[in-house]
């Protein structure tokens, strides 16, 4: 009589001494074990419990990163079907073999039957039973052959899995050379671009000091010819000529002043554009190349008025000798003269 109840660990126990045994632990092999006891479905489900346990150890992605587990774990399911899909295979054709080999016993137990209501066929009846039975055990005998042969297959795919490890612990390894290259490259970038940060801002500083100075020497241009612009203002008539040069030079120093305020606006844009100095560094070289073909015009501009400056101050002698000369003349003529020429 069958016994009632198993347990996971009874199922675990007889399907290990099946495969030790090499033969294969279907569910029909592994409730023979067990004394015939225990339903197929429970020993079915069992036996899958048993499986997925076995395969979460495949699947502990703790160990790899997110994208390596996850093509290890599919790799591991995969492997898993593979093997589910062989071995239910097996049991399907053992299943189908037990079925005819059941369904042959119970012809051959009518037919025992039949020999012993006849009596005088019993001895032939015996040995045709007897050579179905040798034919059985062979049969039986190749079944577990089979299942050696499916046992082998396993284990022949967990060496494949084995050199799928292997072989992902040296993809990891060339990454991580590869992300350590990458941050070399990374470093050496950045300590370029801050180099090439520094050279620009040096190039930014020399260019406003050069701006300083030329404001400066505008500042003390300006103030000479507003001086000369005062002594002329003190000329008489005979100055008009004079007067009428130094206001294009002052209209030319309203010019250098827009000039100068030109170069300030540029300077200003050129602060304000320094955030994005590293992509725009030949715009800056372009820039200050413009503003260095302006500072040599302005300071060409600045030699122009120099030498309208001395034209002015050598009239201005010319003019204080002549009113030096008028003044002597006037001097020399009768007394009453003098107020009706200082009047005028």
């Amino acid at each position: 009589m069958a016994r009632a109840g198993i347990s996971k660990y009874l199922v675990q126990n007889a399907r290990d001494a099946l495969v030790s045994r090499g033969e294969n632990p279907s569910i029909d092999a592994v409730r023979v074990e067990l004394g015939n006891t225990g339903s197929k479905s429970t020993i079915h489900r069992y036996l899958q419990e048993l499986a997925q346990d076995e395969g979460t150890r495949l699947d502990d992605e703790q160990l790899l990163t997110a994208t390596l587990g996850t093509a290890v774990a599919g790799l591991a399911r995969q492997l898993r079907e593979e093997a589910r899909v062989v071995v239910d295979a097996a049991e399907t054709r053992h299943a189908a073999e037990a079925g005819a080999q059941r369904a042959e016993i119970a012809r051959l137990e009518q037919a025992l039957g039949a020999v012993q209501v006849q009596g005088g066929q019993l001895g032939e009846a015996l040995a045709g039973e007897r050579n179905a039975h040798a034919a059985t055990r062979e049969a039986l005998q190749q079944e577990r052959i089979r299942t050696a042969a499916i046992g082998n297959e396993n284990a022949a795919l967990t060496l494949r899995l084995a050199e799928h490890r292997r072989h992902i612990e040296s993809l990891e390894e060339k990454h991580r050379h590869v992300r350590d290259a990458l941050e070399h490259y990374r470093q050496s970038v950045k300590d370029q671009r801050d180099q090439d940060q520094r050279r620009h801002e040096t190039q930014v500083q020399q260019l406003q000091a050069e701006l300083r100075q030329l404001a400066q020497t505008l500042v003390v241009k300006q103030d000479e010819v507003t001086r000369s612009g005062q002594d002329c203002a003190r000329l008489s008539a005979e100055l008009a000529d004079a007067r009428r040069e130094l206001r294009e030079t002052k209209q030319n120093l309203r010019e250098v002043q827009r000039a100068r305020d030109d170069l300030v606006a540029v300077q200003a844009r050129l602060e304000a554009d320094n955030a994005t100095l590293t992509e725009q560094l030949a715009v800056v070289d372009a820039t200050r190349q413009t503003l260095v073909a302006e500072e040599r015009a302005l300071r060409q501009s600045l030699a122009e008025q120099d030498g309208v400056v001395q034209r002015l101050q050598v009239r201005l002698h010319v003019q204080a000798s002549l009113y030096g000369d008028l003044q002597r003349r006037l001097d020399g003529l009768v007394v009453p003269s003098a107020p009706d020429h200082e009047a005028r």
